[in-house]
């Protein structure tokens, strides 16, 4: 059920512990005395309960769905119905529904308790965090409820049937929300409570950042829309771009790895682990990595010399390098049992932090607008600075020497390339450096195509790769009337995975072998 804003209002962790992530029930009764769950007193108590809350459920969700969508992982499963064969059960697709719009419904009680607690920082903050959540949605499903969503308590929790509105006038909505709230922050003076925010320690400078950052992420994926829309329903996220860019003391964004948001993460903290904190070796092993990413990463001659070696290896694996077929059978995985790689659960089973988004991104951003024109500068500064700034992110301790040398290597180097091969190196980079952020690698394949994942036969949904999840199964008995009118209306009458969400790129080649 999408709304259950009246639950959501006053405690996150009692309604953490009704949707599916990887915890028990009694790390969220501890979570009800501590500053990760709601104290229900001023708005800016919701910050960090909903912060860590809306991280905790993505990384969960990015761990499994979008490692094997994207090809990060293949799942050692011995049905064929998993993840990486394109096959979806409606309860991965009911969970990261439920996890989302609860974490929107959290954001929404904190909008409303900084209306009124008059406090123009904290209603600026929680309209960035509704974004956050809301993209996160409409990203994964295309149309969703929005506008009458999170009212249930606000309209005394009478409205449990919402339409489901256009991703295009979620994104306007969204903009503009984004727009409120680098006003309020630019106006705004003082910081907020430290202990009430682990990722910014209150400081609005920061947040006002975030907000740009994040706008920024979702004027790229709008941007190839300004081509087709005509002027009257354009949403201008090209000029938009551009002038963040031009103005930053207008639209600051990240400046720097500190300026990251980065969700903090605590192991000897019950309430703050991550969710595969109690995951033992058979669960982790389970997502043995992909041959697409280690063969991007790990390269050999033909005499088995190694020619291409990622900074970022030792940090995203263990010390295995080779990656496992997708799409196959149990069977032809059982011979990568002993010699497949796996995430580095050393390091990143218990990491300190996990980012909603890394200052990496900004220089990619930046580097695809360039190449496509979009604003000045060449794309290869922007570029080699993203990929630099994401070896960084993993090994602050990097010298420069392996950094340049990395660069300047053949397999990585943008000199030399132009058009589509251009772009295809920069987003195949971004794709490796958005390992366990959100489902930003799915967003960028959908919106260009890149980097080319391969399908086999096995494959389902007719081999094309998802290009959205399926609107739960029980929207259809709960809210029967906006979901038909949803599904026979931009979805053709099946509620598929087949069908591009409004900023996709319907031309884009998907590659078959």
């Amino acid at each position: 059920m999408i709304m259950r804003t009246k639950q959501i209002k006053y405690s996150i962790a009692a309604l953490v512990a009704s949707v599916t992530v990887t915890t028990s029930c009694s790390r969220f009764e501890e979570m009800n005395i501590n500053r990760n769950a709601v104290q229900n007193t001023t708005a800016t108590t919701f910050v960090q309960p909903t912060v860590f809350n809306y991280e905790y459920r993505m990384i969960n969700r990015s761990f499994t769905l979008t490692s094997q969508l994207m090809q990060y992982t293949v799942g050692h499963q011995q049905n064929a119905d998993k993840i990486s064969n394109y096959r979806i059960q409606n309860s991965v697709a009911a969970g990261y529904w439920n996890d989302f719009y609860s974490v929107g419904g959290n954001a929404q009680a904190m909008l409303e308790q900084a209306k009124k607690d008059k406090n123009d920082a904290a209603l600026a903050v929680a309209s960035i965090i509704k974004v956050i959540a809301m993209s996160t949605l409409t990203d994964a499903y295309g149309d969703v409820p929005y506008f009458e969503a999170l009212q249930g308590y606000t309209s005394g929790g009478t409205e449990f049937t919402p339409r489901y509105d256009s991703q295009k006038e979620i994104y306007r909505d969204m903009f503009r929300l984004l727009e409120e709230a680098n006003t309020l922050l630019a106006q705004s003076k003082e910081n907020f409570d430290a202990s009430e925010d682990y990722m910014y320690k209150g400081d609005i400078k920061k947040w006002r950042k975030l907000g740009n950052s994040i706008y920024l992420r979702l004027l790229m994926r709008a941007a190839l829309k300004d081509e087709v829309d005509v002027e009257t329903e354009s949403l201008f996220a090209v000029s938009k771009l551009n002038q963040i860019f031009s103005y930053p003391a207008d639209y600051p964004v990240f400046e720097s790895r500190e300026d990251a948001a980065d969700v903090p993460f605590n192991d000897a903290v019950a309430a703050q682990q991550t969710p595969f904190f109690s995951w033992r070796a058979g669960s982790w092993n389970s997502n043995m990595i992909c041959e697409r990413l280690m063969n991007e990463m790990y390269v050999l001659d033909s005499d088995e010399n190694v020619i291409l070696s990622d900074p970022r290896l030792n940090f995203y694996f263990d010390n295995k390098r080779v990656g496992a077929p997708t799409q196959v059978t149990y069977q032809e995985l059982v011979p990568y049992v002993d010699i497949v790689a796996h995430y580095n659960r050393g390091l990143i089973q218990n990491r300190d932090h996990f980012s909603i988004m890394c200052f990496s991104e900004i220089w990619f951003i930046w580097a695809e607008a360039a190449h496509r024109k979009w604003i000045s500068g060449t794309a290869k500064s922007y570029y080699d600075r993203a990929v630099a700034e994401s070896v960084y992110e993993w090994n602050p301790d990097a010298s420069e020497s392996i950094v340049s040398s990395f660069l300047s290597n053949p397999l990585v180097s943008l000199d030399g390339l132009r058009d589509d091969a251009a772009l295809e190196r920069i987003m195949t980079q971004k794709w490796i450096s958005t390992v366990l952020v959100g489902i930003e690698a799915w967003c960028d394949y959908r919106r260009t195509g890149y980097p080319e994942m391969p399908v086999k036969s096995l494959a389902g949904n007719d081999s094309v790769l998802p290009t959205r999840l399926l609107y739960p199964a029980d929207e259809e008995f709960r809210n029967p009337v906006n979901y038909d009118e949803a599904v026979n209306g931009w979805l053709g009458g099946v509620n598929n995975m087949k069908t591009e969400v409004w900023w996709a790129d319907h031309n884009q080649k998907r590659k078959k072998e």
